[in-house]
């Protein structure tokens, strides 16, 4: 009796964390997906991995100061579409933290960026996710850059 009380117990704890490892899994794809589509220049793959609305915010720490632009998603793959492909190759040095509740998630993903081959930058990515159906979808990507 106390064994089967103990699987009860246990058994939603292993459920919740399953789903939680394909969520990680799932969000990691994503940013991968994101990474590939903008090496190879291609658009419906780059476009299946954000929201419609999406928003990328870009920092950068210049002499004069902090500067914050704002780009929409669909601008951003406009301009990855006028590249040729190799010319953009961001990398995943690490994975930092990912964190997931019900439909929403953020992962910190450090980078590097390489273009036509020679580094460019560095920094951190920083993705918010919504949940749409059955899938992860970027809302935001928050990034900065440094040497």
């Amino acid at each position: 009796m106390r064994n089967l009380l103990l699987l009860l117990f246990f058994c939603p704890l292993l459920a919740i964390g399953q789903q939680k490892t394909a969520d990680e899994d799932q969000i990691k794809a994503v940013i991968l997906k994101t990474f590939s589509a903008m090496k190879s220049v291609d658009s419906v793959a780059l476009k299946s991995c954000f929201m419609s609305n999406a928003m990328l915010h870009i920092s950068q720490v210049k002499p004069e100061g902090n500067t914050l632009r704002e780009v929409p998603a669909d601008k951003f793959i406009q301009n990855v579409m006028t590249r040729k492909p190799g010319d953009m190759d961001e990398r995943v040095l690490s994975w930092g933290p990912i964190l997931i509740d019900q439909e929403i998630a953020t992962a910190w993903v450090p980078y590097e960026f390489y273009f036509n081959g020679k580094f460019t930058h560095k920094g951190v990515d920083v993705f918010i996710f919504v949940k749409s159906g059955n899938e992860f979808k970027i809302k935001t990507l928050l990034y900065n850059m440094h040497q």
